[in-house]
């Protein structure tokens, strides 16, 4: 004899057996709608870089200086690369030498020059 008994029942019979219930399909409690995006096209957290009246350039960097300047930012708590890079310049500003820092000065003048020239 065998140990399980597989007892096939009839199509029939089940469909009158067990009547199938109607499926209620649950609805969203707020939708989208466009028209309330329009309303509020003033939007309280804008997304990407704030501008300030900034320009931005961009430094091309080897990925390990890229690694060195993210931890050193988290490591001393600044808000951004640009901060951290503005401190790290001023340091260096303030040790240059009297002959460096005229040079330095020069430099600056032709760079904002050529830059101020070309938007």
């Amino acid at each position: 004899m065998a140990k399980m008994e597989f007892k096939k029942q009839d199509r029939k019979q089940l469909k009158q057996t067990k009547p199938v219930e109607e499926t209620v399909i649950s609805r969203p409690s707020k939708t989208f709608d466009i028209k309330d995006m329009e309303k509020n096209e003033t939007n309280k957290n804008p997304v990407g870089r704030p501008r300030k009246n900034k320009k931005y350039g961009t430094v091309r960097l080897q990925k390990n200086n890229v690694n060195r300047i993210n931890s050193i930012q988290n490591s001393l708590g600044y808000i951004t690369q640009d901060d951290l890079i503005s401190a790290l310049l001023d340091k260096a500003e303030r040790e240059l030498s009297n002959e460096q820092k005229i040079m330095f000065e020069m430099y600056m003048k032709t760079y904002q020059n050529r830059s101020s020239k070309h938007p």
